[in-house]
């Protein structure tokens, strides 16, 4: 798990704005579940937020999430 998260914060920082999970998918090697646990933690922290917005796609999902990363913790909402 500790390398996951290292790995999706080295790969939020370096990408500036937002971004979803297929997007991080396709830049990583780790298996989704990692990346969503990574996430998840980072969402506890409040490092990360998340936006739903709709899917861009013709099938599949019909909403998905939009994260953006901060270097400082997020006051709590």
């Amino acid at each position: 798990m500790a390398r996951a998260v290292s790995t999706i914060r080295a790969l939020l920082k370096d990408y500036v704005g937002e971004i979803t999970l297929a997007e991080i998918d396709a830049r990583c090697d780790l298996k989704t579940c990692e990346i969503s646990m990574a996430l998840c933690y980072l969402l506890k922290q409040r490092y990360v937020t998340r936006v739903a917005i709709k899917s861009n796609q013709i099938l599949g999902r019909k909403e998905v999430w939009l994260y953006t990363y901060y270097t400082k913790r997020q006051p709590v909402c």
